[in-house]
């Protein structure tokens, strides 16, 4: 038994804690990518680093191997995520970053010299647990206003139920390591951590997943825009069809005068053509009749709005043409 808790459970304790601390590396890398870091929030990312760094340094005060592993790659790779994330952000929070970085560590240094010239080994060592589980608390204030504003906004979407499932176990592992050797350092904070995945995965069982308000937006701007291209589209059609009828009118209208006019001319030419002075007083009347009619045809093509194209003018031409 004292083999598999104190040897089993925390190399298991170090797989699930790379895990965890190593899980935001796929969206860090798409930071890189699109150059834009959007709604992520780096804040997380140097705590990670301040996080590592107090276990650590318990690690080597109380010369316990477990504790280095999963904290050393977590100080690295929140190195990496602070560093990826401070270029992409905007100012306000580079001067958190910064600020947390730079009281972070004139804490270290100020435990450091305490540590070297005012306690002893042990006094020391649990000081410096002291001061991890601090820290680890602090970094558990996330999901705790997480999980509030969860609660008012009925909604668990923030919630990633294989991660907080992945929390509840490392915790109780790290817990059961802790029993075994002793150490409240170990079991007090990680058994706190168990306690919040198993409240995170109780959240997003009783609330689910609803959709955003900007989702049910974009939905309803998509509709109206919808609504507006087909309102758009029928006045077009509208407007289209009143702008071609004028045009037929006109068109119709030309016809029929040319049609009364012309077909008039030949009936009363045809009808005086006489012989001797009778013949010449019906060849002088429709010759100014002809004149007549000229005038009038020149006179409605001049009115006439839309010009007409070649093949309608030949068509039209043609019966005046032969009553000449």
């Amino acid at each position: 038994m004292g083999v598999f808790t104190e040897t089993v459970v925390p190399i298991f304790g170090n797989l699930l804690a790379t895990a965890m601390l190593l899980s935001p590396f796929p969206a860090v890398l798409r930071l890189r990518q699109s150059g834009k870091l959007g709604d992520t929030n780096p804040l997380p990312y140097p705590m990670t680093c301040i996080n590592a760094i107090g276990w650590v340094v318990y690690g080597y005060t109380t010369s316990n191997p477990y504790i280095f592993p999963a904290n050393i790659l977590g100080l690295l790779a929140g190195l990496f995520f602070t560093l990826t994330a401070v270029p992409l952000a905007n100012r306000k929070a580079q001067d958190q970053i910064a600020a947390l970085l730079v009281v972070a560590s004139g804490y270290f240094i100020v435990l450091g010299l305490i540590a070297c010239f005012g306690l002893g080994p042990t006094a020391a060592a649990r000081m410096w647990g002291t001061s991890a589980v601090v820290i680890l608390m602090g970094y558990y204030v996330v999901p705790l206003s997480t999980m509030v504003a969860i609660v008012r906004s009925r909604n668990a979407a923030s919630i990633y139920a294989p991660l907080a499932a992945t929390a509840i176990a490392n915790g109780l592992l790290w817990s059961i390591y802790g029993f075994a050797v002793g150490d409240i350092n170990l079991w007090l904070p990680n058994l706190f951590g168990s306690v919040i995945g198993a409240l995170q995965l109780v959240l997003r069982f009783v609330y689910g997943v609803l959709p955003t308000g900007d989702a049910a937006a974009g939905g309803d701007t998509a509709a109206a825009a919808a609504r507006g291209d087909e309102e758009a589209a029928a006045a077009f059609a509208r407007v289209h069809k009143a702008s071609e009828a004028p045009q037929v009118g006109v068109e119709e209208r030309l016809d029929s005068s040319s049609n009364l006019l012309i077909p008039g001319l030949e009936i009363s030419c045809q009808g005086g053509g006489q012989s001797g002075a009778g013949g010449s007083a019906s060849t002088a009347n429709c010759e100014s009749s002809r004149a007549s009619s000229s005038a009038a045809a020149a006179a409605a093509a001049a009115a006439s709005p839309p010009p007409l194209d070649s093949g309608q003018q030949q068509h039209r031409a043609a019966p005046a043409g032969a009553a000449l």
